[in-house]
């Protein structure tokens, strides 16, 4: 192996090195990385041509030594004055606290943290470090159940007594309490308040016709991984003082979104082609899309199934008296109920019909995250299929 070779400066190098320090006024760093020497050579070089400078240096550096301990020793004598007039001054704003109980002490440190550090207001009122921050972390713990027993008497109240101990936690994680099923329930039972359950039921489903029936082309076959795909479509009946309203309903089982609704004093074949129609001018399916129902006498009507042809939909129907074949429109009707219409007493029909529509537009498409759908709602899951 080479021996390495040790590099050698000629009396002029080293002249010329420290004259860019002194005379053209670069900093022994900058002269050192320009010339890719060690800036201790420049400071040796600079001893050996000027000893005198070397002197006044460190003469320099002794009065500057000697100066900083004196500053020191002034900066220490000033913080040791103010530390105790800090502590005369939470003596004087403690006012007797020095016999009184911990949490008095705890209670008068939390108000002045800002004002005075907590080491120094618990040694001048002998009170505890640990103690007090294993109190305060107690106090916050209270302070946050209690703002998560009014968030739930809140929501309580805004969904209409209609929301069981899931969507509670649920819709409390969406405000940021980070509790689950079993604290929202404890957190109810704190609030005093209940779900309320579902009313009266009338059945819509006629399926005493001649009109033909189409196979189940469906099969329960729920998931479907795109938009306009498979859609299901059913009728429920909302009562009120005035008599039954009757809403027809059609669901895309992609996003769980109710893409189109009618709601009438009657349960008449134009009801559904209504929602039906809604739904088209909504999405604009192209053909081929799976429209699922059960066997009843509108969704079996000439006028329903030409609506459908001219659409190029291809039809589907429930089996005779199975509910699960269209599981998730019965779903949504429990949703509307459980949560909404149940808690209300209309005194006309119109008064549910506009009720009914806020539900399904404001609240179920908009604002309700389903459980199906991580959390999201239908318009934000149908914003990911298009993003």
């Amino acid at each position: 192996m080479s021996k390495k070779t040790r590099r050698r400066f000629s009396q002029q190098y080293k002249s010329m090195a420290v004259a860019m320090h002194r005379e053209k006024g670069y900093s022994k760093v900058d002269v050192a990385r320009r010339l890719g020497i060690q800036r201790s050579m420049v400071e040796r070089w600079e001893r050996q041509l000027f000893p005198e400078a070397g002197e006044k240096a460190n003469a320099q550096q002794e009065e500057s030594k000697v100066a900083d301990e004196k500053d020191r020793e002034i900066q220490r004598l000033r913080e040791e004055n103010r530390k105790l007039l800090e502590e005369k001054e939470v003596l004087k704003k403690a006012n007797g606290l020095l016999r009184q109980r911990a949490e008095l002490k705890y209670r008068f440190i939390a108000a002045e943290e800002a004002n005075h550090s907590i080491a120094l207001m618990c040694r001048v009122l002998h009170a505890s470090r640990s103690g007090y921050y294993d109190w305060a972390r107690r106090e916050r713990m209270d302070l946050a159940r209690g703002l998560q027993v009014e968030a739930v008497k809140a929501l309580h109240r805004a969904k209409r007594g209609r929301l069981g101990t899931r969507r509670m936690a649920r819709e409390l994680r969406k405000q940021g309490h980070m509790v689950g099923r079993h604290r929202a329930r404890s957190l109810m039972q704190e609030a005093g308040v209940v779900c309320q359950q579902r009313r009266r039921f009338k059945a819509t489903t006629d399926s005493r016709h001649a009109h033909a029936i189409a196979p189940n082309l469906l099969q329960r076959n729920f998931e479907v991984d795109a938009p306009n795909i498979a859609w299901v479509a059913d009728i429920t009946a909302i009562w009120t003082f005035s008599g039954w309203v009757y809403l027809a309903a059609v669901l895309d089982l992609y996003d769980r979104q109710i893409v189109g609704w009618s709601v009438a004093h009657h349960m008449r074949a134009e009801l559904a082609t209504d929602a039906l129609q809604m739904a088209i001018e909504r999405r604009r399916p192209a053909p081929g899309l799976l429209h699922h129902s059960d066997r009843g006498s509108q969704y079996a009507s000439d006028a329903y199934r030409n609506a459908l042809g001219a659409a190029g939909m291809v039809p589907s129907m429930s089996r005779k008296g199975d509910c699960w074949d269209n599981a998730v429109m019965e779903r949504f009707f429990g949703t509307l109920k459980s949560e909404w219409t149940d808690a209300r007493r209309y005194r006309t029909r119109q008064e549910a019909i506009d009720d009914v529509a806020q539900f399904i537009e404001w609240e179920y498409n908009a604002a309700r995250g389903h459980t199906s759908l991580d959390d999201l709602t239908p318009i934000e899951k149908q914003l990911t299929a298009a993003a």
